[in-house]
C-alpha cells in the first residue's frame, strides 16, 4: 500500500552478551558456604549488604510481595560452585540484567535468591545442581553436574 512505511522490526535482547566466554578475570576462589543459611530446598544464601528497599519510591517489601510478579533490575555473576569458574555475568554485558520475577522458573527466583531480595541489597546464593537441571541462569545454561554460585545485586523494582 502506498505511503504506509513498516516499522522495524522489535529487537529482543541478546542474551548471548550476558555469556562469559574467554574471561577469566570474573572468575573467583571456591566459596565455603557451610555457615550461610540453608533452606529446606537446599538452597543456600548470605546477605551481604542488607537493606529495607527503596524507601522514596515506598517500594519496601521484598521482590515475593508484589503480585503480579514485579520487573526487576539486577547486576549479577553466575559461577560453578566447586571451580569459581564465571560462565554469566551482567559485566560481561556491560549492563545489568531485567526480567520479570517469577516467570520463566529460572534458577534465580529460587526462594533464598531474588524474591526474598530488597532494592538495594545484595547477596549470594547457591543453588543445587538438582534444581537446575533443564533450567536457565538469567537466561544462560548452568553447568552440567555443579551448584551454582551467583552473587546478585537488586537495583530496582518495578510494581505494576
Amino acid at each position: 500500500v502506498a505511503g504506509l512505511s513498516s516499522a522495524p522490526p522489535a529487537r529482543a535482547v541478546d542474551l548471548s552478551a550476558y555469556a562469559v566466554s574467554g574471561r577469566d578475570d570474573l572468575d573467583i576462589a571456591p566459596v565455603d558456604t557451610s555457615d550461610w543459611t540453608t533452606l529446606e530446598s537446599g538452597v543456600r544464601f548470605v546477605v551481604e549488604r542488607a537493606s529495607v528497599g527503596n524507601v522514596e519510591r515506598g517500594i519496601t517489601d521484598p521482590v515475593r510481595y508484589y503480585i503480579p510478579n514485579p520487573f526487576v533490575e539486577v547486576r549479577y555473576t553466575a559461577y560453578a560452585a566447586s571451580t569459581g569458574k564465571a560462565f554469566a555475568s551482567s559485566e560481561a554485558a556491560r549492563r545489568p540484567y531485567n526480567f520479570q520475577a517469577g516467570v520463566k522458573d529460572e534458577v534465580q527466583d529460587e526462594a533464598g535468591g531474588v524474591p526474598e531480595m530488597f532494592v538495594g541489597e545484595k547477596r549470594r546464593f547457591v543453588v543445587p545442581a538438582e534444581l537446575c537441571f533443564k533450567r536457565r541462569v538469567f537466561g544462560q545454561n548452568p553447568p552440567v553436574d555443579d551448584d551454582v554460585l551467583i552473587d546478585v545485586e537488586l537495583l530496582a523494582l518495578q510494581p505494576y
